[in-house]
């Protein structure tokens, strides 16, 4: 991620509050592996923020940090989403964001729409990578089931299509929630690709854990980055 657009997204972030009304943020961690090689792992941290411009607008921004074991370097990344609420649990959105992997950056950008209740939340996104002649798609579709009070089960597709790494995540999630608002997160599935070294589909499992608050509980659509399609690299 270039210098530049860092400070941008910062100053755009950081301009809100004095205008807007926060309603919601997420802070989450993860740590994730193929099973058949653990040393092709990666290591997330992240969080996001939403801000209300009256009921019908808002704003989210997100900040991730991946360490990626596999090839021993660093990734970041940074969005910002537009949002239009079509009533208080349903939202439209347009993202724009940059991912920085090992000193080169790509830029991304697509629609998302979503809904979040007390009982489920589900959101779909398309989008488009393009920068300095690397270009591609993105898409995903994932949710969430509030099962009892604490747990929670869902799902996640994911497909990333970039200068022919055409790569496919498969995901069953689970998460338990403690009397203090923190979750704990688990994972499991598979990574069909034509390239990263993988030989078809990969299966792969994953730990974490996400702390949602605010008066929203959490941000209305999770973290965008190009590489959340893959576990482990």
């Amino acid at each position: 991620m270039n210098r530049l657009s860092v400070l941008a997204l910062a100053a755009a972030v950081a301009a809100t509050p004095a205008i807007a009304e926060m309603t919601g943020a997420t802070v989450d961690f993860g740590h994730s592996a193929f099973t058949e090689d653990s040393d092709i792992a990666k290591t997330s941290l992240g969080g996001s923020v939403d801000f209300a411009f009256g009921p019908s607008f808002g704003v989210q921004g997100d900040l991730g940090y991946s360490r990626l074991h596999g090839i021993d370097d660093d990734a970041t990344s940074g969005a910002l989403h537009g949002l239009f609420y079509v009533n208080p649990e349903t939202a439209l959105g347009i993202f724009y964001g940059i991912e920085d992997v090992a000193g080169d950056s790509v830029d991304f950008y697509g629609f998302e729409v979503g809904q979040r209740s007390d009982t489920f939340d589900v959101e779909a996104h398309v989008g488009r990578a393009d920068n300095s002649g690397l270009t591609g798609s993105m898409m995903g579709l994932e949710g969430s089931v509030l099962l009892s009070g604490s747990f929670g089960l869902g799902g996640k597709i994911q497909h990333l299509d970039i200068e022919g790494l055409d790569t496919t995540r498969f995901g069953l999630t689970g998460d338990y929630t403690l009397p203090n608002g923190l979750a704990l997160t688990a994972e499991v599935g598979a990574l069909d690709a034509d390239d990263l070294g993988l030989d078809g589909s990969e299966p792969y499992v994953g730990i974490g854990a996400r702390f949602d608050f605010g008066p929203n509980r959490g941000t209305m659509f999770s973290r965008r980055s190009l590489l959340s399609v893959t576990p482990g690299l």
